[in-house]
């Protein structure tokens, strides 16, 4: 269970650990789009946030309050009968304010189908840091430490999100597959010399179907045993 797997990483040596909460079984309570159960988790807000109190509770419980816990949560499904940005906002206010968890990780949209999956994971195309301002309403409603990553693929964007303080960490995960040595690039004064992530996205259609995450703009990557950079 939760507890459980938490516990396991902690004894791992990990500071802390994410809960994943878009299309997955926590945030399936939250959407009135997947909950129409009649019971105690059904209905009120109250409700269907009682699954997700419940698994932070026995979190906190088996690895105290040092240890980093957060959630990826969506805060705006961004369809008719999903959830809306109203309760996902109400939801962060919430986890915010329980004391449960260090950080909102936060995610603008449906993994349902592929075609909505972009919307999620923006691709080549389609503009760059789509939901970056949403996050900075989630961040500016519930004043807590919000991450958040959707097609950030250059630095001067990253700086954007954090000067004008719409996030406290931006993550950018192709970017760091594109060229694994970014940050270091950005410490030395190498900016000029990152390898820019094209969002053709080739390492996720890699990962979805079991195979190595590998990209179209860095032969090196998933390679470097093999291969120098």
């Amino acid at each position: 269970d939760y507890a459980s797997a938490a516990q396991r990483c902690q004894a791992a040596g990990l500071d802390g650990i994410e809960f994943e909460s878009y299309g997955h079984l926590m945030d399936g309570f939250w959407s009135p789009a997947t909950n129409h159960r009649d019971d105690e988790y059904g209905g009120s807000l109250d409700n269907r946030l009682r699954f997700t109190n419940m698994v932070l509770d026995a979190v906190r419980a088996a690895v105290g309050d040092k240890f980093v816990v957060g959630i990826r949560m969506v805060a705006d499904e961004d369809f008719e009968k999903g959830l809306s940005k109203e309760e996902g906002v109400e939801i962060a206010r919430r986890l915010a304010g329980s004391g449960k968890v260090d950080f909102l990780n936060i995610i603008r949209g449906s993994i349902e189908t592929d075609a909505a999956l972009t919307k999620v994971i923006p691709v080549t195309g389609m503009r760059s840091s789509p939901h970056l301002d949403f996050a900075g309403e989630v961040r500016a409603a519930t004043k807590f430490p919000t991450f958040h990553a959707a097609r950030i693929s250059d630095v001067a964007t990253a700086r954007h999100a954090i000067a004008t303080g719409k996030l406290d960490m931006v993550g950018m995960t192709r970017a760091h597959i594109a060229d694994p040595h970014i940050i270091k690039k950005v410490m030395e004064g190498r900016e000029h010399e990152i390898r820019p992530c094209v969002g053709a996205t080739y390492c996720l259609d890699r990962i979805y179907e079991g195979g190595e995450a590998l990209c179209v703009h860095n032969a090196a990557t998933g390679r470097e045993a093999d291969i120098p950079d």
